[in-house]
């Protein structure tokens, strides 16, 4: 029998002896420690949040499991089999706990209730301030106060508060006042796309505001003192600035995320450098920095403990210094911004620490195993963050690999030691990582292996203690703290240059990937497999490994012959996606915003395609050169391999940002005559055409690209944004084609006169592509009321998420992004 969690091997004869059947049932409690009962129950927790998101929330669940634990409480609890209703129990327990957690608490008082009611009011106090990237930064506030028709009335409750433009923003401790109104997050509705309003529930936060500038708002002083957390970020704060005011100005946000934590001034072309050369974790406060300011901490007060006669016979420093320990590191964890992965690291060293102190003996994979399922008992929501992912299975195929491997690397000489460690390392964590790099990231990053046996040493020994050491004798030796900031900033630039020449290697350069889901679930059986132990009683599962294997390939072999129409929900603008019974993909506009850094091509587009199982596209057309359709493109051109790019304008005339990835990648332009193309049939047969209207230059939304497809008897027209000229002459110069399911130009806007559309062509189905609660009020009322009189409902993305029509000839069918999969 292996070791038992937080029990060492003395104890097993008592356990044996507890559990043997002339003393009775045994007590399913022996049996979650002594049969591996943890990790089944962990798996069934983990299973019950993963499960969750694709079911909507169950009101009667809660009291069910009240019920079911009751129930094994007073009746299983004591008998054989009672064990075996535990995976039931957590299963459902992580279900309804990830429901819990992802809606705001029920109280009259939280200011959830005024969400979406205009604008009011609102005091409280700030506990996080955020830079975000280009300019601005976020505010987490603590609302304490409401005021509303000429009343305050107290509240409650967390809330992010974006500011446009902030030269000062306001400190943690401040208390401030603003006007704005409040909204709840939501996500755009598309597949793959990263669940924000998800990662704002599992800080508590599910209300956020808007304002342009700090001008906007009043500071208080505080009524109290600040508190310690107050203190810490105010000091994390200054430090920043000082850190700012000493290194160079490229190079100090690097410094900055080494030192406190804070990567939110990273530019993004830092950030894909740092993810192409593999060394992102070492600029994210995680277990490596925690566990080198322990080692620091530990042989200083190792050193002073030395000389002390008292101590020494009271404890050795071993057991004794490490839970002594423990509240130094919990400040650095909150000077560092408490991250998660370092909350992981600071847990694992505190139980380890008391089990130490205990003279306890526990495999660390059982260490890891229990903080994990702490951590989400405590927090459920953070098993779907890319950080706690990563940091738990980075770690776990450490504990897992290097065993296994030691025996080698012990043959090596002893100054191959480090080097090949440090690989050993690099190379566990990268397999166990790999599927969730791809799946959160969708990068592969080649050079990371070579990378880190020179960053990790350079920067984790080099530039991260000179940080530390810079932010200890800084307030008291401003001029020494400068120095070491120096320090660090010179050791950060050198391992910054090595990654910059890295990437130029092309073998090493990195790739943007968007895995298909069934590769995703091939690369994780692969790595499943290298986990398990090479023994005889794990070789069923990897025969069932290589069957799931197996069966994930046949997948997208195994669909075809139907046309699908996709309209991704990507805000205000469109994006289409055509895949023709013959297999062939056509991206219709990449949808995109004309302000903020945010792409819809990065962040909606792409891993929507990857999320469909799309690899390449046949042609990728843009109906007209408005940054609604154009800027989603960009990074379309730039990551997947493309046939071909349709638009109705010469190619001189399009956007700078869209024509440079055209030509760095020689991507072949089609442009199209005023009237009806048939690329590849006559009219007769056709089953795909272009029409451009005959309209002025400068009437780009008139002179949009229409995009006919047809499979069977049905037919879709897509007509960009045309508006009351070029709806008209598209009317006059259309042939007889069947039409069922037609896209209403310019979102749904009443001067594109969608009414005469529908008469003419009499479609079975019409949808229109918005943005939630846009600012143009589109769909225009009239739209909707002239296609209510038609009989005709109406399918929007802004209500309805991404939408999917399926035809085989003889009818659409149409499906609605919800909970995950398409319903």
């Amino acid at each position: 029998m292996g070791h038992l969690p937080f029990l060492d091997r003395d104890s097993e004869p008592v356990l044996r002896q507890n559990m043997s059947h002339d003393r009775g049932a045994p007590s399913p409690v022996f049996f979650l420690f002594a049969h591996g009962g943890l990790p089944v129950l962990f798996c069934c927790f983990t299973l019950g949040l993963l499960l969750a998101p694709f079911f909507s929330p169950w009101p009667l669940l809660p009291p069910l499991l009240l019920f079911l634990g009751l129930f094994w409480l007073t009746i299983l609890s004591r008998t054989a089999s009672g064990f075996w209703f535990l995976p039931l129990l957590f299963l459902l327990f992580g279900t309804a706990l990830y429901h819990l957690h992802l809606q705001p608490p029920r109280s009259p008082r939280h200011i959830s209730v005024f969400a979406d009611s205009g604008i009011i009011t609102l005091q409280g106090t700030v506990f996080n301030t955020q830079p975000r990237e280009g300019q601005g930064c976020f505010l987490d506030v603590d609302v304490k106060t409401v005021f509303r028709n000429g009343s305050a009335g107290p509240s409650e409750g967390r809330m992010r508060l974006f500011i446009e433009e902030a030269l000062l923003p306001p400190a943690p401790g401040d208390r401030i006042r603003f006007s704005a109104k409040l909204k709840r997050p939501r996500p755009f509705g598309t597949p793959g796309e990263f669940n924000y309003p998800r990662y704002l529930a599992a800080r508590g936060i599910f209300i956020t505001a808007f304002l342009e500038n700090t001008k906007d708002l009043v500071r208080f002083s505080s009524e109290k003192g600040p508190g310690l957390r107050s203190r810490i970020a105010r000091f994390r704060q200054e430090t920043g600035r000082r850190i700012d005011r000493t290194v160079n100005p490229e190079t100090a946000p690097l410094v900055r995320a080494l030192v406190i934590g804070d990567g939110g001034s990273i530019s993004g072309e830092q950030r894909e450098l740092l993810a192409r050369a593999g060394i992102s974790h070492l600029f994210a406060i995680s277990g490596l920095h925690l566990g080198l300011v322990a080692l620091l901490l530990f042989s200083l007060f190792r050193f002073l403990y030395g000389f002390s006669e008292k101590l020494l016979l009271f404890q050795p420093p071993g057991r004794f210094l490490p839970l002594a320990l423990l509240p130094l590191l919990w400040l650095y964890l909150q000077l560092a911004g408490n991250p998660l992965s370092a909350r992981r690291a600071f847990l694992m060293a505190a139980l380890a620490a008391l089990l130490l102190t205990l003279a306890r003996r526990t495999p660390p994979l059982r260490i890891l195993l229990a903080v994990a399922f702490a951590m989400l008992c405590w927090s459920p929501l953070s098993l779907f963050e890319a950080s706690f992912q990563l940091s738990f299975a980075g770690l776990g195929g450490i504990l897992i690999f290097l065993p296994r491997w030691q025996k080698y690397l012990q043959q090596l000489p002893r100054l191959l030691l480090w080097p090949a460690g440090t690989a050993a390392a690099t190379l566990a964590a990268t397999i166990t990582t790999l599927p969730l790099v791809l799946l959160h990231f969708h990068l592969l990053a080649p050079a990371g292996l070579l990378t880190n046996l020179v960053c990790v040493p350079l920067i984790g020994f080099g530039a991260v203690p000179a940080g530390l050491a810079g932010l200890a004798v800084g307030p008291l030796l401003p001029e020494a703290g400068a120095v070491l900031f120096k320090v660090c900033e010179w050791m950060t630039a050198l391992a910054w240059n090595l990654c910059r020449h890295s990437i130029d290697v092309p073998i090493l350069s990195g790739q943007v990937v968007y895995p298909a889901p069934w590769m995703l679930g091939i690369l994780s059986c692969i790595v499943i497999a290298l986990i398990l132990p090479f023994e005889p009683r794990f070789r069923p599962a990897r025969v069932l490994l290589l069957g799931t294997m197996a069966v994930l390939f046949v997948i997208p072999f195994s669909a075809g012959g139907e046309m699908t129409l996709t309209a991704l929900s990507v805000g205000q603008g469109d994006s289409l996606l055509l895949t023709r019974p013959d297999g062939s993909h056509y991206l219709i506009d990449g949808g995109g915003f004309s302000r903020g850094t945010f792409d819809t091509g990065a962040r909606l587009v792409g891993p929507a395609l990857g999320r469909l199982g799309i690899r390449s596209l046949d042609a990728v057309i843009l109906t007209h050169d408005h940054p609604d359709h154009r800027r989603g493109l960009v990074h379309i051109l730039e990551h997947f391999p493309v046939k071909s790019f349709w638009c109705a304008e010469q190619p001189e005339r399009l956007d700078p940002e869209l024509l440079t990835p055209l030509q760095e990648r020689n991507i072949p332009v089609k442009t199209f005559p005023p009237g009806w193309t048939f690329p590849e049939e006559t009219k007769e047969t056709a089953t795909l055409g272009v029409f451009v209207p005959d309209q002025p230059p400068d009437r780009l939304n008139d002179r949009s690209l229409v995009l006919y497809a047809r499979h069977g008897e049905d037919g879709v027209l897509l007509t960009g944004d045309l508006e009351k000229a070029g709806v008209e002459e598209l009317l006059r110069k259309t042939p007889d084609l069947p039409i069922s399911l037609l896209k209403l130009p310019h979102h749904g806007s009443r001067h594109s006169l969608p009414w005469l559309l529908t008469e003419r062509f009499e479609p079975r189905l019409v949808f229109a592509s918005q943005g939630y609660g846009n600012p143009y009020g589109l769909p225009h009322p009239e739209v909707v009321a002239a296609l209510q009189r038609q009989n005709l409902t109406l399918l929007r993305t802004d209500c309805d998420g991404t939408l999917r029509f399926h035809s085989r000839g003889s009818g659409w069918r149409c499906k609605r992004w919800c909970n995950g999969l398409f319903h």
